[in-house]
């Protein structure tokens, strides 16, 4: 029980209590934040994003619309957001992928508890097969008692 609990803390984020359904993960992949994030990381993982920079950068070197530290201050703060939406995007796989698990593992309980139930079930038809199988062995041992009674002889008709 305990390596279960281990191993459901390693697929968990930080932000998710013990005992979490994958449906909750999933609320949580589709919400407002989770749909932005989609946003973000699709566009800016895109070769369009490389290339609008390529051209606003060659624009700049080429007209130099404001002072060199005007732009450095700009590209630091680029420079933070995508980092930013680098960690936004590998949270939002750890959340995909956290569903996908969660799911997995409810899907194998549900395969467990259905195999469990197939044994069960298996195992009463066996018993009933054995009872059936009793039953027959009993019958015909009345069967025999009765034909080897003196009753059941002194009935036949002699030929």
């Amino acid at each position: 029980m305990r390596k279960k609990s281990q191993q459901l803390e390693e697929i968990l984020p930080i932000s998710f209590p013990q005992g979490v359904k994958p449906e909750q993960v999933l609320r949580k992949i589709h919400s407002l934040e989770g749909r932005l994030a989609e946003i973000i990381t699709r566009s800016s993982g895109s070769m369009y994003f490389i290339y609008i920079h390529v051209i606003a950068f060659t624009l700049f070197f080429i007209y130099k619309p404001f002072d060199m530290g005007v732009f450095n201050i700009f590209l630091s703060l680029e420079a933070v957001f995508l980092a930013t939406f680098i960690m936004v995007s590998q949270n939002r796989q750890a959340l995909v992928d956290t569903y996908r698990e969660l799911e997995e593992k409810q899907e194998e309980q549900e395969e467990e508890k259905e195999q469990e139930e197939l044994t069960e079930d298996v195992q009463d038809i066996q018993k009933d097969l054995d009872d059936i199988k009793n039953a027959m062995a009993f019958i015909q041992q009345k069967i025999t008692a009765l034909e080897n009674s003196p009753a059941a002889s002194s009935d036949k008709p002699k030929s």
